[in-house]
């Protein structure tokens, strides 16, 4: 009966690892996802900053040259609308970080409980194997008595 109960403990540990492998391997992939996100996000603020320079040299020429001011104005739309491009384009990588942030906590707590019952599981494996060895000593302790 205690090798039956011991086998049906080391079947449910060995599915809790499993379980915590797969939820390990789904988490790196979010996190890979997420790393993505960021280059992504790097490159659009690399976008940015040139776009900003853009905009500075075109204010400068605007001062020296009134005649270009319409020109100037037109190049300053684009380089503000390609940064509003980017930014929408970072804000939908921060909403799809946030979405993958939420996933990885939902496998943690998931890991956690998985770590919980192996942890139950464990110790049950551990009383079980103390019961066994107190029977083996008590056994070996009485046909010491008898010799």
């Amino acid at each position: 009966m205690a090798r039956a109960v011991g086998g049906d403990v080391v079947v449910k540990f060995l599915g809790e690892v499993v379980e915590l492998r797969q939820e390990l391997r789904a988490t790196q992939g979010d996190v890979e996802g997420m790393a993505m996100g960021m280059g992504s996000m790097r490159a659009g603020m690399v976008s940015m900053r040139s776009n900003m320079a853009v905009m500075q040299t075109n204010m400068a020429t605007m001062q020296s040259n009134m005649v270009a001011m319409q020109t100037n104005m037109a190049a300053m739309q684009t380089n503000m609308d390609s940064m509003m491009g980017n930014m929408e384009t970072m804000m939908s990588t921060v909403e799809s970080m946030i979405v993958g942030l939420r996933s990885v906590s939902g496998r943690m707590s998931r890991m956690e409980a998985h770590a919980g019952r192996m942890a139950r599981l464990l110790t049950s494996m551990a009383d079980s194997t103390q019961e066994r060895f107190e029977r083996v000593e008590k056994r070996l302790d009485d046909l010491e008595d008898k010799l």
